[in-house]
């Protein structure tokens, strides 16, 4: 018996590359049903209660609700909606599966980044559930966080079945993702790039690509092979594309900007104000769910993704208000501001929903807006609107996720046409660029080498070979000061030797500390003052030596932690200098440099 479980384990267990491209199709079969089975449930729940019930599709892309008595419940009704949806959420989050709560992204960027790809293999099951009564109430939000944590959990649990590495584990998790982006959005090269670029802010995770889009096709097969085929958007005609409206795009990416801090400001100031109550956590989606019915109560396009609204946008070039007689520019621009604020109730709250989908929808509407003002303003430009609808989507994701290639690429997948992805590149780009280091996934990291889940690479795999002995035989000593040093001898001696922080030593150079200039909080200006009464050992910093002996990942790793440049080398507990963050690096470089002509 035990050998044949060996046989087993063996013949499953992942021995490569080929391997994990072989489980990245399995895992997207499992996404592509999984959001099959989700995006089923969540139409049937909203055809009851909001089509029979209240009379309004949020999914269609002309809706004749008059809010006069159509459904089977009187219209205000919408204003409880949201929160019963809600409460179901807080329940499911509370007492079952607390990872149910909130976008689902930044979970699964969390678990990238910091729990080796870990997820509960519950998570796919109760966030589905939260979501459909969620979003099947009326909550305002996407689908795609949802998915994509389920996807996740697929690759994450599959994973652990197998008892592969972290490495390994994290790869089928991204694959998951991909997965379930690539099945509900109907983007199969949309939900690869958007997983691999989406944890990072200014990097891409290359080594999962190749998983990511074997995943992501073959969860978009499974799913349209039994949904049918098709394009989340339609496009009306043939876009004309007009270099003369290059500047008018230019316009439309500040415009995506600055809405994008506002959409993050925004969703960061609800979550925190909603985390602060004084209430059952099972509450609180409920009353974030309230507040969102009584937008609906007089906006009910802001219900659900709002994909039907968008599409009757690019159908039409314009939308009308169900509830009242309003329609034109500044209706596409109050749209996008109650879409902000509706998706961060329900979000920020803590119910489940995604925020990729509204951020498509206010960049959208943004789009819309400015598409109406230029054609009012320029007649004779012959300004198509629907073109400044699909840049926005794009542009405004690219902004506020920072994931440009991801943004194009998935609003031309989602069009069934890449005939604006010339502009769709500069709009995006121009909007990551001014965007800089905002995002509104909290747990995003900037790139892979300050990432936790490369440690391994970088440092165990070299760094912590290496030991600094090796290196260095000796080491610098300009920024090595008397502990006793009055501060303001400090601050004058500093620009002479172009040094922010430096080594304590006694009078028997023993090593007593490191006092960093960027991080006192005493100021020039309050010197004169004080100059007698503080001396550098009073500020120190009890910041961990190293020996020659150690190893240059141990190293690294404590000037990360502890946020300074440099760092004391000890032996026999007499100081012998310090070595400074490039120093470390450029070991590091010159070991992969001699490395690489060994091996050629």
């Amino acid at each position: 018996m035990f050998v044949f479980k060996k046989a087993v384990a063996d013949l499953f267990s992942i021995k490569g590359p080929r391997s994990i491209y072989v489980y990245s199709c399995l895992i997207g079969v499992l996404a592509g049903l999984g959001a099959l089975g989700f995006q089923s449930a969540l139409q049937f729940v909203e055809h009851c209660i909001l089509t029979e019930s209240l009379g309004y599709n949020p999914n269609e892309s002309q809706s004749s609700l008059s809010f006069s008595g159509l459904g089977k419940i009187p219209a205000w009704a919408v204003v409880f909606l949201p929160a019963m949806g809600g409460l179901v959420s807080g329940i499911v989050s509370t007492f079952f599966c607390k990872e149910a709560a909130g976008g689902g992204t930044n979970s699964l960027i969390y678990a990238f980044h910091h729990d080796d790809g870990k997820i509960r293999g519950k998570v796919p099951f109760y966030k589905a559930l939260a979501t459909v009564f969620t979003l099947g109430f009326g909550g305002s939000g996407g689908k795609e966080g949802p998915t994509a944590q389920m996807g996740a959990g697929f690759g994450s649990s599959l994973g652990s079945l197998l008892g592969v590495g972290a490495r390994a584990r994290r790869t089928l998790m991204l694959a998951g993702t991909a997965g379930g982006l690539g099945a509900i959005f109907q983007a199969p090269l949309g939900g690869a790039v958007t997983a691999v670029e989406m944890v990072y802010k200014e990097d891409i995770e290359s080594d999962s690509l190749v998983p990511c889009i074997l995943s992501s096709v073959t969860a978009y097969l499974v799913y349209t092979g039994l949904m049918g085929r098709g394009h989340i958007f339609h496009l009306p005609r043939k876009i004309e594309f007009n270099y003369q409206q290059i500047p008018f795009y230019i316009v439309l990416a500040f415009l995506c900007y600055i809405f994008g801090v506002f959409y993050i400001k925004a969703y960061q100031k609800i979550e925190t104000m909603f985390e602060s109550f004084k209430i059952p956590i099972i509450l609180k989606p409920a009353l974030g769910g309230l507040c969102v019915g009584l937008i609906a109560l007089s906006f009910p396009e802001i219900l659900g993704s709002g994909f039907g609204v968008l599409q009757n946008a690019i159908s039409s070039e314009i939308v009308h208000s169900v509830r009242w007689e309003l329609s034109g520019a500044f209706f596409f621009l109050g749209l996008a501001f109650l879409k902000v604020i509706s998706a961060s109730l329900t979000v920020g709250s803590g119910g489940s929903a995604g925020l990729l989908g509204p951020s498509f929808f206010i960049g959208g509407m943004l789009g819309g807006f400015l598409g109406t003002v230029f054609q009012e303003l320029f007649p004779s430009a012959q300004i198509q609107i629907f073109p400044f609808l699909l840049l926005g989507m794009g542009s405004f994701f690219a902004g506020v996720a920072s994931a440009p290639i991801a943004g194009m690429i998935m609003v031309s997948d989602m069009m069934g046409s890449y005939e604006l992805l010339p502009i769709l590149m500069l709009v995006s780009v121009l909007v990551a660029i001014l965007s800089g280091k905002m995002s509104i996934y909290k747990h995003q990291i900037k790139n892979r080498f300050l990432s936790p889940a490369h440690h391994w690479d970088m440092n165990q795999d070299v760094m912590d070979r290496i030991k600094i002995a090796d290196h260095f035989s000796s080491f610098r000593k300009f920024a090595v000061i008397p502990e006793r040093t009055l501060l303001t001898d400090l601050h004058a001696k500093a620009p002479s030797i172009q040094a922010s922080d430096f080594v304590l030593v006694s009078e028997n150079n023993e090593y007593k500390g490191i006092i960093s200039l960027r991080k006192s909080r005493a100021v020039p200006e309050d010197l004169n003052s004080i100059a007698k009464l503080i001396t550098c050992e009073e500020l120190a910093e009890r910041v961990k030596p190293v020996s020659p002996q150690n190893f240059l990942g141990e190293a690294i790793r404590i000037l990360l932690d502890a946020d300074v440049d440099k760092l004391a080398i000890v032996e026999e507990g007499q100081c012998l200098g310090y070595l400074r963050y490039i120093d470390l690096i450029q070991a590091y470089q010159e070991e992969i440099r001699l490395n690489s002509r060994k091996e050629n």
